[in-house]
């Protein structure tokens, strides 16, 4: 009996401890604020993490953008092609190097434009959930993180 009682007790310890479980939730909720505010222009969070990365970039290889966003390959691939076919991105074949760079289109030029608003009140509601003290915290732990990553 007593084993039984002390996995209970760990399984109780991993419920209510988990770091990923707590970062995922939150990953949850306010993705869903930027998604839900998005929607009306046929786009996601995800998409426009790409598009403002590779308009910054200029130009970009799959490789780069995946890990520069800490993005599986087979999501990032789904979301270049939808947003290829709606005309927001070019994918350009490098034949000598067998690879392919991304180049943000006019369309998706103007698509960044036109969201911007939403995205401002998405932000902001985002900032309300966490709190500025909690949204800091975050964005510090992850700022970290890539200049880390970026040095490796």
């Amino acid at each position: 009996m007593k084993r039984a009682g002390e996995r209970l007790s760990l399984i109780r310890s991993m419920s209510q401890q988990c770091i990923a479980v707590r970062i995922r939730l939150l990953s949850r909720m306010v993705t869903n604020i930027y998604d839900s505010a998005l929607s009306p222009f046929g786009v996601k969070l995800n998409q426009i993490s790409i598009l403002v990365f590779v308009h910054l970039a200029g130009e970009v290889g799959y490789d780069a953008l995946c890990r520069r966003l800490k993005m599986e390959k087979s999501t990032a691939s789904r979301n270049i092609e939808r947003m290829k076919k709606k005309g927001w991105l070019n994918i350009v074949s490098v034949k000598e190097e067998r690879r392919k760079i991304l180049r943000i289109t006019p369309a998706g030029e103007v698509l960044l434009g036109k969201v911007h608003g939403v995205w401002e009140d998405a932000q902001k509601k985002a900032l309300n959930l966490l709190g500025e003290e909690g949204a800091e915290v975050l964005c510090g732990i992850a700022n970290g993180i890539w200049k880390k990553d970026k040095a490796r």
